[in-house]
């Protein structure tokens, strides 16, 4: 012990010195702040990807589930309504028979989805339409639409489809 402090471990340390250093603590709070401005930033950017991921899926989603149901039925179909060479038109029947008897589907935009009612029975193809048309050149149908995500506005596709009209 010498007369002016303790030493303790190889260090002098003076009585009226105690635990840390105030500077050392500042930039010990300073450090975790800047981990915690880190984490809160790496949390909203998941967040932010995963809402983005979802609303792609969503969007993915009806395009395939509406382009299916489309292609299957102007596939099958022997006749419809679209005038060949006339201008676009919101809504479409497709008509055809086969072993199951008479059919008869028709295409509309309603309320925002694309509604397909085919032998009485209406099912939504797609939500979140916001326009839709068919026109036809021969045998070939032409139709148009726009699927928008419901939650980000960014989020859109816009798909024009030929199918051949009686190709299946």
């Amino acid at each position: 012990m010498n007369a002016g402090g303790i030493t303790t471990k190889g260090r002098e340390r003076r009585s009226g010195q105690r635990g840390v250093l105030l500077l050392e603590f500042a930039i010990s709070l300073g450090f975790m702040a800047v981990i915690g401005v880190l984490v809160v930033n790496m949390l909203a950017l998941g967040w932010e990807l995963n809402s983005r991921n979802r609303s792609i899926l969503v969007v993915a989603v009806a395009t395939s589930t509406s382009t299916t149901w489309l292609v299957r039925d102007i596939h099958l179909a022997t006749a419809t309504d679209i005038p060949d060479g006339g201008g676009a038109q919101p809504t479409a029947q497709f008509t055809w028979t086969d072993a199951g008897g008479a059919h008869v589907c028709d295409y509309a935009l309603v309320a925002g989805e694309m509604r397909r009612t085919c032998d009485t029975v209406a099912i939504s193809v797609a939500d979140n339409v916001s326009s839709l048309t068919f026109s036809r050149a021969g045998d070939l149908v032409t139709i148009s639409y726009d699927i928008t995500s419901p939650e980000r506005a960014d989020i859109n596709d816009s798909i024009a489809l030929n199918v051949a009209l009686g190709a299946g």
